[in-house]
């Protein structure tokens, strides 16, 4: 008998037990399966945008001053330094050669023509040819292409400014002998001066010509004026970018060429696309937000720009008032449950730290 009073015993207890389990199970709250974020939306935002310049000026005419010709030269005319007028006679070479070739030539010419006009007097009496005279006249014009050649080479042993200027070193002297090659001074036109600057692709449609900024001399903090006078016509493929070559009014600065300057190009500001750095998920070279529809997120690549303090350019993936996951973006998956804590001014992120 109190063996069969255990039994039912154990029986109760036990029922008992899964009662009491049963009962705690249902009175439990089930556990919500949605992640908590705040929110913000993609906004617009005017940046101005400025693009750092650095490099040497090189004059807007510059070459190096060599001889048409070799030869012995027989005068220096100039100093080094010295400012000289287009045309100015700079170097004189040995010419006696090509003098003499002058004055045979011009006899030659001065018989020949003779010889013409004599046969064209007779043409009207029939003593001689049309086909005569022609042949006479085109003697008349070789002669003269010979005289004109004998000219040249004279010319050729004098050597002239090409431009006005200023000479850089005169390294030669009276008898020394010079290759067609030899370098006998520098010659630059200070008064404008060239600066080739590249500019990244980007900017490209942003440059117009005629654009000015103001630069500083490295050398003596100068305050230069650079006006944008010129865009190459290709981007280079290594560093994507163009060069723009500016042009400076050195007549009252007085920088020498070859001067270094630096300053920044402002370029006209955009309204763009922004949204908070914080908001971006990095995955490799990939780049996501997550944009929430309703009460789940969606995993979208963006293409990002500029950074301009806390907030960032999106080029492309995402439309303007967009809502997207400020803070809570660590665990979150294409397609997950979000609560909404707080959505925050887009003003407001932009401030914040």
């Amino acid at each position: 008998m109190k063996k069969y009073a255990l039994i039912v015993g154990v029986i109760t207890l036990a029922g008992f037990t899964a009662f009491s389990l049963h009962t705690s199970e249902k009175e439990e709250p089930a556990v919500s399966s949605s992640l908590t974020v705040d929110t913000t939306f993609s906004q617009q935002q005017t940046l101005q945008r400025s693009v750092h310049m650095l490099g040497n000026t090189f004059a807007h005419q510059s070459i190096e001053i060599q001889p048409e010709d070799k030869g012995r030269i027989t005068q220096v005319l100039v100093q080094s330094g010295q400012k000289v007028s287009q045309g100015q006679l700079l170097f004189a070479l040995d010419d006696r050669h090509q003098q003499a070739a002058v004055k045979r030539e011009q006899a030659n010419l001065k018989e020949i023509e003779r010889q013409y006009n004599n046969l064209l007097r007779l043409l009207p009496n029939g003593a001689v040819t049309q086909a005569d005279v022609d042949a006479a006249l085109a003697n008349v014009e070789m002669q003269q292409a010979e005289l004109d050649i004998a000219k040249a080479n004279l010319e050729d042993k004098q050597v002239t400014a090409p431009f006005t200027g200023q000479l850089g070193l005169v390294d030669v002297s009276i008898g020394q002998n010079v290759e067609s090659d030899t370098v006998l001074t520098t010659l630059d036109d200070p008064r404008q001066l060239r600066l080739n600057v590249a500019i990244p692709a980007p900017y490209l449609r942003q440059l117009a010509i005629g654009q000015s900024t103001y630069l500083s001399s490295v050398e003596d903090s100068t305050r230069v004026k650079a006006t944008l006078k010129s865009l190459d016509g290709r981007v280079s493929n290594q560093t994507q970018s163009i060069q723009a070559q500016f042009l400076i009014d050195n007549d009252e600065l007085g920088l020498t060429p070859g001067s270094l300057v630096m300053g920044e190009l402002t370029l006209p500001s955009e309204v763009e696309i922004t949204i908070p750095l914080q908001s971006v998920v990095y995955r490799g070279h990939q780049r996501y937000v997550y944009v929430v529809h309703d009460n789940t997120v969606e995993q979208r690549p963006v293409t990002l720009g500029e950074r301009t303090g806390e907030q960032v350019q999106v080029i492309s993936g995402l439309d303007l008032g967009e809502e997207i996951v400020y803070r809570g973006t660590v665990k979150l998956r294409d397609g997950a449950e979000v609560e909404i804590i707080e959505t925050l001014d887009a003003q407001v992120t932009q401030g914040e730290r």
